[in-house]
């Protein structure tokens, strides 16, 4: 069974909600060539856009699963008016593949104006998909509301599942193809977004699910240093589980199995697999690994992986993201970090599917405690799960709200809280915290699941409230759009100056061990000390952390 985030995929159709217009052109000079994007009129105002930008060469060919290489130049002027293709995916929301195409390596600019008065704030979307299905692309993520403000959006692909994260643990493929991409596409808007009148010393990158576990792990990625200023990750950091894979080599090798190539020889394995067609790349179904761990993080076959410290090719992360967060290996910038109230129903919906698994003894524990502790010291954390958030009672395909409350905390909210936790101690640059909790008409992935029975925000129920969605039919009241401003205003701020408060409004304060600020992000802003503390107070005891501390663990 796959378990897979559901951030951003690809759509047909439109609504009509604030579906721009196309009129004059505008050019732009970038260190490859002149580039023509269009200025586009919609309810929201004006704004003009470059689309499909290539910001790294067509990795085709022998360049398949390599990290990317720089992008060539053009002669004359670029028609940047539509988007690159999208990574060739497998689309959860509608169920079909895309074949798009393996020279996907593009990315979109959406600004006000390219000759501001002075130079803007950048922000980098990283979008979301579990590492198997999205794009930047502006159906999904219309710019239009971040338009309203005076940055610059940039969105872009970057390559997936097989493509984008094989691992043969090699000189020519370590793995994290993607996320060097995400490198590759930062470094370009590094040296380009000048030309755009963006300002290059004030980059924000941020991202939902998979794209906020992208964020953080450039926060843990010497490979990313200096390309950014400052992040925001929703619904993921690189403590949970499904962020990172363990068996990156073991699924190669699988995968070589399942397309007719048994072989260990990781050469010949890469040479047969340069020559299956992209198709036979896409939606793989692959049995679990033999662990004995049993974890549904697992479920994620290719993503990102921990790269052998020995090869001598530039590396994105080399050790456990845990490890690397715990000794204070991350970088020194503001940051925002939350979750949505209901996250665990992006698990719990499986329920009928996962019924078996969920009662196998040390199901309930996370997988980073599973690897390090002794079988009755599992045995005894298993115990205390199923009491506190089950009262001992066996679990059932009717515990769907029981089973979100557990999800909510162990695959998402408790390691966000702990990452704020550690950023704090390791770090002199704020960190602020916040809970999502509206539910209106613009929650739209509860509604796709059917779960409107369960209490909360889904995952990923949030993206409409910072993007124009118009491949899918999501209205937008005056009660929604006032939820839109409050959220977007949060992060253009945050942006521009590195403080989310929004002048007039309650203050934001960032988290601190003694205070624990937290900003509850709902019709109204309610900012205040120790949300959810009875559940992070009992995450703490079961990890061990209720006294941390900088001394303890700072690196030596």
């Amino acid at each position: 069974m796959h378990w897979r985030s559901i951030c951003c995929v690809q759509c047909p159709g439109q609504n009509t909600t604030s579906i721009a217009r196309v009129s004059k052109m505008a050019v732009v000079k970038t260190e490859q060539g002149l580039l023509e994007g269009t200025v586009c009129e919609n309810a929201e105002g004006s704004y003009t856009a470059f689309k499909g930008i290539p910001y790294a060469k067509p990795p085709i060919g022998n360049l398949r699963f390599k990290a990317p290489e720089p992008p060539e130049p053009w002669e004359g002027i670029r028609d940047a008016s539509q988007h690159g293709a999208v990574c060739p995916q497998y689309n959860e929301r509608l169920d079909r593949l895309e074949p798009g195409s393996e020279d996907c390596l593009y990315l979109n600019i959406y600004t006000r104006s390219p000759h501001p008065p002075k130079p803007l704030p950048v922000m980098i979307w990283i979008h979301g998909g579990g590492f198997y299905t999205g794009s930047g692309n502006s159906d999904y993520y219309g710019p239009e509301f971040f338009m309203a403000h005076d940055v610059i959006l940039v969105t872009f692909n970057y390559r997936l599942e097989v493509l984008g994260f094989l691992s043969l643990e090699t000189e020519e493929v370590p793995g994290n193809a993607g996320l060097k991409d995400q490198v590759a596409a930062m470094k370009w808007v590094k040296q380009n977004i000048a030309a755009f009148g963006g300002d290059p010393n004030n980059v924000t990158i941020f991202g939902c699910s998979a794209g906020a576990a992208s964020t953080s792990l450039h926060l843990v990625s010497k490979m990313s240093a200096g390309l950014f200023n400052k992040a925001i990750c929703q619904s993921g950091v690189c403590l949970n589980e499904w962020g990172y894979t363990l068996y990156g080599r073991k699924r190669a090798f699988q995968l070589g199995k399942l397309l007719g190539k048994d072989t260990e020889d990781p050469e010949e394995l890469l040479t047969f697999l340069r020559t299956v067609p992209t198709s036979s790349l896409v939606s793989i179904q692959l049995p679990f690994i033999e662990s004995g761990l049993s974890d549904l993080a697992d479920g994620i076959l290719f993503g990102p992986v921990i790269e052998k410290p020995s090869l001598t090719v530039e590396k994105f992360i080399t050790g456990i993201p845990p490890d690397l967060v715990i000794k204070g290996q991350m970088a020194n910038v503001p940051v925002i970090v939350g979750y949505t109230s209901g996250e665990g129903i992006e698990i719990s919906r499986k329920l009928p599917a996962i019924s078996a698994f969920l009662p196998v003894p040390g199901a309930v524990v996370p997988r980073e405690l599973k690897l390090k502790w002794r079988p009755e010291i599992l045995q005894e954390a298993d115990t205390k799960i199923r009491k506190f958030y089950f009262d001992s009672k066996d679990i059932t395909t009717e515990m769907l709200q029981e089973v979100t409350y557990l999800e909510t905390d162990r695959m998402f909210a408790y390691n966000i809280r702990r990452y704020a936790r550690y950023h704090y101690f390791h770090n002199t640059e704020p960190v602020y915290l916040y809970k999502f909790t509206p539910e209106t008409e613009r929650n739209y992935t509860k509604k796709q699941y059917k779960m409107e029975s369960v209490k909360g925000v889904c995952h990923a129920d949030d993206l409409p409230y910072l993007f124009n969605v118009t491949c899918l039919d999501i209205p937008l009241t005056d009660a929604s759009r006032s939820i839109i401003r409050q959220l977007v205003t949060l992060w253009t701020n945050f942006a521009t100056i590195g403080n989310p408060t929004i002048e007039g409004s309650v203050q934001w304060k960032p988290f601190t061990e003694s205070e624990r600020n937290c900003c509850d992000i709902g019709k109204n802003l309610i900012c205040s000390q120790d949300i959810d503390s009875l559940n992070t107070k009992f995450w703490e005891e079961i990890y061990g952390e209720a006294q941390i501390s900088r001394a303890n663990n700072a690196e030596t």
